[in-house]
């Protein structure tokens, strides 16, 4: 939410939020850069945001209550599809929270979430190997979103062993976050299977105009 870009980092992910809030996010994952913004300023980024924030294995230190939901039912036509939130581990601990492993937390709420829903996505910034290992684990994945390895994969993958569709969100760099978008087209059969897969890495570059609406709230900002 933060990102590596000037305008995030100033206002401490508040045009961040506001931007996802005009183009319609349906969900995100809370990660490390979310919660680095301490627990007050988190409370009032969710409040903004006009989407649910998602993490089922982040608790308020000395407790048990998650900092989000853990996972949100989205209706598609006549289809359901539940979204699941993972956060990855910190490169160090966070004052006012506690990271729980992924795949011990997971495991209930994609139960209950699977039972709710037609198909599941597990949304995560956890790493694509780590994903892979922790889809493996955990039956009823029919899609994860993961984080980049050292190399940005060519194509929508299958989790070996699983029928699990992975994929990853973009391709991130310092102060270049947002410069490339993954994008996936798929199928969800009336039994909530995925199928017909068409993945590809888009270049955010200048022949794209400019959305006005956006525009003007960036400027905002400036």
């Amino acid at each position: 939410m933060i990102g590596d870009g000037v305008l995030g980092n100033e206002t401490m992910g508040e045009a961040i939020v506001a931007g996802m809030n005009l183009m319609g996010y349906d969900a995100m994952a809370l990660g490390p850069k979310e919660l680095s913004l301490g627990a007050a300023l988190l409370r009032q980024r969710m409040q903004e945001a006009q989407f649910p924030m998602l993490s089922a294995n982040v608790r308020w230190s000395g407790t048990r209550e998650l900092v989000a939901e853990p996972y949100v039912i989205l209706q598609f036509g006549s289809q359901r599809v539940g979204v699941i939130g993972l956060t990855r581990q910190p490169d160090e601990d966070l004052a006012g929270f506690e990271v729980l492993d992924p795949q011990e937390a997971i495991t209930g709420h994609m139960s209950e979430a699977a039972e709710l829903a037609d198909a599941t996505v597990l949304l995560t910034n956890l790493g694509y190997r780590a994903a892979f290992e922790l889809v493996q684990a955990v039956p009823d994945i029919d899609l994860v979103v993961a984080a980049l390895p050292g190399q940005l994969p060519g194509h929508a993958a299958r989790v070996p062993g699983t029928s699990t569709l992975a994929v990853t969100a973009e391709q991130p760099a310092p102060r270049h976050t947002g410069r490339r978008v993954g994008r996936l087209v798929v199928i969800l059969g009336s039994e909530g299977s995925l199928s017909g897969e068409e993945w590809s890495s888009v270049p955010m570059g200048s022949n794209i105009a400019d959305d006005s609406e956006m525009r003007t709230l960036l400027d905002n900002y400036r």
